[in-house]
């Protein structure tokens, strides 16, 4: 089966600046969740829930990776390693690039979010 991140998007974005307060500690948390719809046999999306709490600001996105593939999707798909681990491992890097440019276009200091390895990755919502 051919499989191919056919386009992105990101759905949700709320960014909050504070310029009096500075925390002593940030913090960084990532979930995903694989979507099946029943009516499009051939794509998937993995979407991600991205919070970061920096010293200075509040940055919260949501983004939709699409996928197509050039098979039916089965319940073995839906199952296997690759929406699990792969497709989040690809989509990934897009992301991750997208937060340290708008991170950096917006005056803070750039976040460069950690690599990832999402074969020991604890998602609460796989």
């Amino acid at each position: 089966m051919n499989i191919q991140l056919n386009n992105w998007e990101i759905a949700n974005i709320n960014y909050s600046h504070f310029d009096n307060e500075i925390r002593e500690d940030n913090s960084f948390s990532l979930r995903f969740k694989k979507v099946f719809k029943n009516k499009e046999k051939n794509n998937f999306k993995i979407v991600f829930f991205l919070n970061i709490e920096d010293k200075n600001f509040d940055l919260n996105i949501d983004a939709v990776f699409s996928f197509t593939t050039d098979e039916k999707i089965t319940e073995d798909f839906k199952q296997s390693h690759f929406p699990r681990i792969n497709a989040p491992a690809i989509a990934y890097p897009y992301l991750r690039a997208y937060v340290s440019n708008l991170t950096l276009q917006s005056g803070t200091n750039p976040v460069m979010l950690p690599t990832i390895n999402f074969v020991k990755f604890k998602n609460p919502d796989d």
